[in-house]
């Protein structure tokens, strides 16, 4: 299943690019290591400092127990480095896993980057971050869903996300 809202890039049915990006103990992990043989959530979110991207996350974080049932390994993916990852996974208590992209090279692998972030962002110096997405991965590392919203408060549901996680 793929929700587009505008977006293209890779593909449902497609194997998931694989990127390098850095953990929150700031060693390089590469998505494939990570998630190899795991059904896997891949979230890519704007930053720590997004209401929309807090609010996503912690309502993951409060229906992990679902996301465990569905077997899934959770991986949230922003362009911030590594220490702003640290704050956010401590304010928010998260239970699972963020990488830290400041290459974007997974943003532009996945081609989910946003070329045009708002003026204010602009003005903090912010040139480039990620479009709120997500996309689920088989065991297998087959792309089995794909959610690329159209803005930062485009997101998809819980429970679309746990449906996609369930196939078989």
């Amino acid at each position: 299943m793929s929700v587009e809202n505008g977006a293209s890039g890779v593909e449902v049915g497609q194997i998931a690019p694989d990127f390098v990006a850095r953990d929150l103990n700031d060693k390089q992990v590469s998505l494939k290591a990570l998630i190899s043989g795991r059904k896997t959530l891949l979230l890519f979110y704007r930053g720590g400092w997004c209401p929309f991207c807090n609010s996503q996350l912690a309502a993951i974080s409060s229906d992990n127990q679902q996301f465990k049932e569905a077997g899934a390994t959770i991986v949230a993916v922003s362009g911030e480095d590594v220490e702003k990852g640290k704050e956010f996974l401590k304010r928010l208590n998260l239970p699972f896993i963020l990488l830290s992209d400041t290459k974007f090279e997974g943003i532009d692998r996945y081609r989910v980057g946003d070329p045009n972030p708002h003026e204010k962002l602009k003005a903090r110096g912010t040139t480039q971050l990620s479009k709120p997405a997500a996309f689920v991965i088989d065991e297998t590392g087959v792309i089995r869903y794909k959610y690329v919203g159209r803005d930062a408060t485009d997101r998809p549901k819980n429970e679309d996300l746990l449906k996609a996680l369930r196939f078989r």
